[in-house]
């Protein structure tokens, strides 16, 4: 019976450092892979942000276009469209989000 038991703690000592061998082995791959895990984060993170906030991303983006080519006076003509399209895109984006949680239940 010593035998057996001596057998089961030899065995045991051999699958805990076999335990401490694999986790520092995930730990040094885990290193490797947080600096691009962490930028697909923010990815998603940008993605969401995008898909909650259309207009103002898009009128960003509007804004960006004129302002590069620093024509002011084309800028309050883009900015009158824009604020005309405003009313448009939010039912859009309302529509949309409606459309997206309608789907969901299916």
């Amino acid at each position: 019976m010593k035998k057996h038991l001596d057998d089961i703690a030899c065995r045991r000592r051999l699958i805990l450092e076999k335990i401490r061998a694999q986790k520092r082995d995930i730990a040094e791959i885990s290193l490797q892979l947080q600096k691009p895990l962490a930028l697909v984060d923010a990815g998603i993170k940008a993605v969401h942000f995008i898909r909650s906030h259309p207009t103002l991303v898009t009128g960003g983006v509007a804004m960006l276009l004129a302002l590069r080519r620093g024509d002011f006076v084309g800028m309050k003509q883009h900015g009158w469209r824009l604020l005309c399209l405003y009313p448009a895109t939010s039912r859009l984006t309302r529509h949309f989000s409606r459309q997206k949680r309608n789907t969901e239940f299916d």
